[in-house]
């Protein structure tokens, strides 16, 4: 008798009866596989050397994956490769009818590299990109204690690196209905340290860039403290129930980030840094938008770089062409910083409606402290945007807005800046 594979048998099965595979409401926010209900997922590119060269012919597609043992991917050296994982998702294009995909992670995970340039890590959990299809459906949770990726490196000229945990997203994809549910518990650290640069990524239940979308949902939650820090110039990117892109005909979202959420990086070069958080969020929807979203302490800090962009959305809705709802409540401080920095862009946008001809119905509550301070730099811009609507062209706008917090902007020995605060009001098109 072979009972060394009982456990895996075991954990399979439960995983059909597991609340991630059943309807479940958990502190207001739902985790579900709902009848035909479908889920998307964005991500990050795909290696060459896991795209295949057309698409893989499915018919139906179903993936269940559980990880209840230590994973960990080490290596060192200049010749290092990629290291990539992924937990019942789905690595190159496919062509399907119908794709459900879910994955449970609950033990720690680490992908640690030295002494190499160029290299991709990569963390996928119920994931899904690049491909064509009907409908899907995708469910990812991370439960250890600490998901880690750290890249050091002192080669003098280093190539760009990727750091991506992708946690049930879905990206650049057609599908005409996805619905995406990405949970992470435990801590989350992304480190780019000594020469090394590159782009930082974190997804968490949100859909990207999903062509001929009509219905997609994305339901995010973050509830582990998460650390993006590098040393040199870096793109960090973090999206938690968001959708992006695609110009779906409805889209609805649902994000909480209860734990504090650090982005720091310094600069040094003339490409540019870039920190963006995007919470329960909704960019070039045309349709019809609901936002609902929550945000514990968020910190962005970019020291030494010409060209600086620093931005955060909480549920908030930009393009719509048809109807935007927002419902927001903020608890957390948000601190953006930069010094001896040049072209900054700060952008706060909490409850808000942007770039629409919709109806806008905006509520937002906030109580967390903002600020946003920039020292001796030049051609600054700092705008925070709390429960307004800027940039409308048709429809009608109702906000309702309660601030009772400290809302703080400062550019020390700055030239050629811009500070702006708006509070439930309406900027018409400049």
């Amino acid at each position: 008798m072979n009972f060394a594979r009982r456990p895996l048998a075991i954990a399979l099965l439960s995983l059909a009866c597991s609340p991630l595979f059943a309807q479940s409401a958990k502190d207001g926010l739902t985790n579900s596989l709902i009848g035909n209900a479908t889920l998307a997922v964005p991500v990050v590119s795909v290696p060459a050397d896991v795209t295949a060269s057309r698409d893989s012919d499915v018919g139906n597609l179903r993936t269940r994956g559980v990880s209840s043992g230590v994973l960990v991917q080490r290596q060192s050296g200049a010749r290092s490769a990629d290291q990539i994982l992924s937990v019942a998702g789905v690595l190159g294009a496919v062509r399907v009818d119908d794709a459900q995909l879910g994955g449970i992670v609950t033990v720690d995970v680490q992908q640690l590299t030295r002494n190499a340039a160029e290299v991709t890590q990569r963390i996928g959990v119920g994931t899904l990109m690049t491909s064509t299809m009907a409908s899907a459906a995708t469910l990812g949770d991370i439960s250890g204690r600490n998901v880690s990726q750290s890249n050091t490196t002192t080669a003098i000229d280093p190539a760009r690196n990727a750091q991506e945990i992708a946690v049930a997203s879905i990206a650049g994809t057609q599908a005409s209905q996805v619905s995406a549910s990405g949970s992470v518990t435990g801590g989350v650290q992304q480190v780019l340290s000594g020469s090394a640069s590159g782009a930082q990524v974190l997804n968490a239940g949100s859909v990207a860039n999903v062509d001929g979308g009509g219905q997609v949902a994305a339901r995010g939650e973050v509830r582990g403290e998460v650390f993006q820090v590098a040393s040199r110039e870096v793109d960090q990117r973090i999206d938690v129930g968001s959708v992006i892109g695609g110009a779906p005909v409805d889209a609805s979202t649902r994000a909480v980030v209860l734990a504090s959420v650090t982005q720091r990086a310094e600069g040094g070069g003339l490409s540019g840094a870039r920190q963006s958080l995007s919470v329960g969020s909704a960019n070039g929807s045309g349709g019809i938008v609901r936002t609902d979203a929550t945000l514990g302490s968020t910190s962005q800090t970019i020291t030494f770089d010409d060209n600086v962009d620093q931005r955060i959305a909480v549920g908030s809705a930009e393009g719509s062409r048809t109807q935007a709802v927002t419902e927001l409540f903020h608890t957390g401080e948000i601190v953006q910083a930069t010094a001896d920095s040049s072209n900054v862009v700060q952008d706060v946008s909490i409850g808000s409606a942007l770039n629409t001809a919709a109806a806008a119905t905006i509520r937002a509550e906030v109580t967390g402290n903002l600020i946003q301070f920039a020292s001796a730099s030049d051609d600054m811009r700092q705008t925070i945007n709390l429960g307004s609507v800027r940039h409308i062209d048709g429809g009608s706008v109702s906000t309702d807005v309660t601030v009772s917090n400290v809302v703080f902007q400062e550019a020390g020995g700055a030239s050629d800046g811009r500070q702006l605060v708006l509070i439930g009001g309406l900027e018409g098109n400049q």
